[in-house]
Protein backbone atom coordinates (compact mmCIF):
# COMPACT_ATOMS: atom_id res chain seq x y z
CA UNK A 1 0.00 0.00 0.00
CA UNK A 2 1.45 3.21 -1.07
CA UNK A 3 1.22 6.56 0.95
CA UNK A 4 -1.50 7.79 -0.51
CA UNK A 5 -3.70 4.80 -1.25
CA UNK A 6 -5.00 3.83 2.17
CA UNK A 7 -8.27 3.51 3.97
CA UNK A 8 -9.71 4.12 7.46
CA UNK A 9 -13.23 3.92 9.38
CA UNK A 10 -14.01 7.40 10.17
CA UNK A 11 -15.77 7.66 13.42
CA UNK A 12 -17.80 4.82 13.12
CA UNK A 13 -18.78 5.64 9.59
CA UNK A 14 -18.44 4.42 5.99
CA UNK A 15 -14.42 3.15 4.80
CA UNK A 16 -12.75 6.29 3.47
CA UNK A 17 -10.26 5.75 0.75
CA UNK A 18 -7.56 8.51 -0.34
CA UNK A 19 -6.12 7.16 -3.83
CA UNK A 20 -5.58 9.30 -6.87
CA UNK A 21 -8.14 10.26 -9.48
CA UNK A 22 -9.56 8.19 -12.40
CA UNK A 23 -11.18 9.74 -15.27
CA UNK A 24 -14.40 7.50 -14.32
CA UNK A 25 -14.51 9.90 -11.49
CA UNK A 26 -15.43 12.70 -12.95
CA UNK A 27 -19.19 12.58 -12.68
CA UNK A 28 -18.53 12.39 -8.39
CA UNK A 29 -15.92 14.28 -8.03
CA UNK A 30 -18.07 17.25 -9.93
CA UNK A 31 -20.74 16.74 -7.37
CA UNK A 32 -17.82 17.34 -4.75
CA UNK A 33 -16.57 20.18 -6.11
CA UNK A 34 -19.74 21.87 -6.82
CA UNK A 35 -21.28 21.04 -3.22
CA UNK A 36 -18.35 22.49 -2.31
CA UNK A 37 -18.40 25.86 -4.54
CA UNK A 38 -22.41 26.45 -3.31
CA UNK A 39 -21.18 27.13 0.14
CA UNK A 40 -19.31 30.02 -1.59
CA UNK A 41 -16.85 30.67 1.23
CA UNK A 42 -14.05 28.50 0.25
CA UNK A 43 -13.48 27.80 -3.06
CA UNK A 44 -12.16 30.35 -5.51
CA UNK A 45 -15.33 29.56 -8.12
CA UNK A 46 -18.70 29.93 -6.81
CA UNK A 47 -20.26 28.55 -9.87
CA UNK A 48 -18.44 25.34 -10.12
CA UNK A 49 -17.70 23.41 -13.37
CA UNK A 50 -19.38 21.58 -15.36
CA UNK A 51 -19.39 17.26 -16.01
CA UNK A 52 -17.44 17.95 -19.14
CA UNK A 53 -14.94 20.74 -17.60
CA UNK A 54 -14.21 18.10 -14.96
CA UNK A 55 -13.47 15.20 -16.79
CA UNK A 56 -11.10 17.31 -19.31
CA UNK A 57 -9.45 18.62 -16.05
CA UNK A 58 -9.41 14.73 -14.56
CA UNK A 59 -7.69 13.32 -17.85
CA UNK A 60 -5.02 16.07 -17.86
CA UNK A 61 -4.32 14.85 -14.29
CA UNK A 62 -4.51 11.21 -15.49
CA UNK A 63 -2.21 11.82 -18.55
CA UNK A 64 0.01 13.77 -16.94
CA UNK A 65 0.72 11.90 -13.62
CA UNK A 66 -0.31 15.10 -12.08
CA UNK A 67 -0.53 14.94 -8.04
CA UNK A 68 -3.88 14.81 -7.60
CA UNK A 69 -5.95 12.49 -4.88
CA UNK A 70 -9.59 11.84 -3.76
CA UNK A 71 -11.31 10.63 -0.47
CA UNK A 72 -13.69 8.45 -1.75
CA UNK A 73 -16.81 6.69 1.03
CA UNK A 74 -19.16 4.17 -0.59
CA UNK A 75 -17.86 5.37 -4.15
CA UNK A 76 -18.84 9.01 -3.44
CA UNK A 77 -16.09 11.92 -3.58
CA UNK A 78 -16.30 13.19 -0.50
CA UNK A 79 -12.62 15.38 -1.17
CA UNK A 80 -10.29 16.05 -3.40
CA UNK A 81 -6.57 18.01 -3.52
CA UNK A 82 -4.30 18.46 -5.99
CA UNK A 83 -1.12 20.17 -6.80
CA UNK A 84 -0.79 21.71 -10.34
CA UNK A 85 2.00 22.48 -11.79
CA UNK A 86 3.09 25.71 -13.27
CA UNK A 87 3.76 25.39 -17.31
CA UNK A 88 5.22 28.65 -17.92
CA UNK A 89 8.68 29.33 -18.34
CA UNK A 90 10.81 30.31 -15.23
CA UNK A 91 8.11 28.94 -12.80
CA UNK A 92 7.69 24.97 -13.67
CA UNK A 93 8.92 24.63 -10.01
CA UNK A 94 5.46 25.86 -8.83
CA UNK A 95 2.46 24.27 -8.78
CA UNK A 96 -0.67 25.57 -6.92
CA UNK A 97 -2.83 23.46 -4.42
CA UNK A 98 -6.48 23.55 -4.27
CA UNK A 99 -8.62 21.28 -1.99
CA UNK A 100 -11.83 20.90 -0.94
CA UNK A 101 -13.47 18.50 1.90
CA UNK A 102 -17.83 18.47 1.31
CA UNK A 103 -19.23 20.01 4.38
CA UNK A 104 -20.60 16.68 6.24
CA UNK A 105 -17.19 14.95 6.17
CA UNK A 106 -15.46 17.83 7.52
CA UNK A 107 -13.62 17.91 11.27
CA UNK A 108 -12.52 14.33 10.40
CA UNK A 109 -8.89 13.74 9.28
CA UNK A 110 -10.05 13.88 5.74
CA UNK A 111 -8.45 17.11 4.50
CA UNK A 112 -4.50 16.18 6.57
CA UNK A 113 -4.63 12.54 5.01
CA UNK A 114 -5.72 14.30 1.24
CA UNK A 115 -2.55 17.36 1.96
CA UNK A 116 -0.17 14.14 3.10
CA UNK A 117 -1.22 12.38 0.12
CA UNK A 118 -1.13 15.37 -2.36
CA UNK A 119 2.55 16.58 -1.26
CA UNK A 120 4.26 13.18 -1.28
CA UNK A 121 3.03 12.94 -5.22
CA UNK A 122 4.38 16.92 -5.66
CA UNK A 123 7.57 15.67 -3.77
CA UNK A 124 8.09 12.30 -6.25
CA UNK A 125 6.86 14.55 -9.26
CA UNK A 126 9.38 17.26 -9.22
CA UNK A 127 7.62 20.55 -7.83
CA UNK A 128 9.70 22.30 -5.30
CA UNK A 129 7.34 24.84 -4.06
CA UNK A 130 3.43 24.52 -3.70
CA UNK A 131 1.66 28.01 -3.70
CA UNK A 132 -2.07 28.45 -2.50
CA UNK A 133 -4.36 31.31 -1.77
CA UNK A 134 -6.75 31.26 1.34
CA UNK A 135 -9.61 32.82 2.39
CA UNK A 136 -8.49 34.36 6.07
CA UNK A 137 -11.87 33.46 7.44
CA UNK A 138 -11.10 29.97 6.87
CA UNK A 139 -9.49 28.86 9.82
CA UNK A 140 -9.86 25.56 9.85
CA UNK A 141 -7.63 25.63 6.11
CA UNK A 142 -5.03 28.39 7.60
CA UNK A 143 -4.34 26.11 10.33
CA UNK A 144 -4.19 23.18 8.20
CA UNK A 145 -1.66 24.41 5.65
CA UNK A 146 0.44 26.09 8.71
CA UNK A 147 0.48 22.28 10.44
CA UNK A 148 2.19 21.21 7.19
CA UNK A 149 4.73 23.74 7.31
CA UNK A 150 2.92 26.49 4.97
CA UNK A 151 4.09 30.02 5.47
CA UNK A 152 2.52 32.97 4.61
CA UNK A 153 3.94 35.40 1.18
CA UNK A 154 1.49 37.84 1.23
CA UNK A 155 -2.00 39.41 1.87
CA UNK A 156 -4.78 40.67 -0.65
CA UNK A 157 -7.05 42.70 1.45
CA UNK A 158 -10.65 42.57 0.37
CA UNK A 159 -9.42 40.41 -2.19
CA UNK A 160 -12.88 39.34 -2.65
CA UNK A 161 -15.72 40.87 -2.39
CA UNK A 162 -19.29 38.48 -2.82
CA UNK A 163 -22.75 39.37 -1.40
CA UNK A 164 -21.44 42.65 -0.12
CA UNK A 165 -19.17 40.68 1.93
CA UNK A 166 -15.05 41.52 1.80
CA UNK A 167 -12.57 38.67 2.43
CA UNK A 168 -9.07 38.51 3.01
CA UNK A 169 -6.67 36.32 0.92
CA UNK A 170 -3.73 34.93 2.65
CA UNK A 171 -0.85 34.00 0.13
CA UNK A 172 0.96 30.86 1.58
CA UNK A 173 3.57 28.32 0.15
CA UNK A 174 5.84 25.22 1.20
CA UNK A 175 8.82 24.19 -0.41
CA UNK A 176 9.69 20.83 -0.49
CA UNK A 177 12.24 18.41 -0.11
CA UNK A 178 12.98 15.85 -3.01
CA UNK A 179 12.63 12.02 -2.61
CA UNK A 180 14.56 9.83 -4.38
Amino acid sequence: MTAFDQNSIMHNGPQVQIRPARESDAPSACDAVNAIAAEKWYLATVDGFSLEQTRTFLRRVVDGTLPQVLAVAEDEVVGFCDIIPNTAKGFTHVGRLGMGVRSAWRRQGIGHRLLDACLTLARTGGIEKVELEVFTDNIGAVRLYESFGFSEEGLKVRGRKLENRYQDVKLMALWLERMA
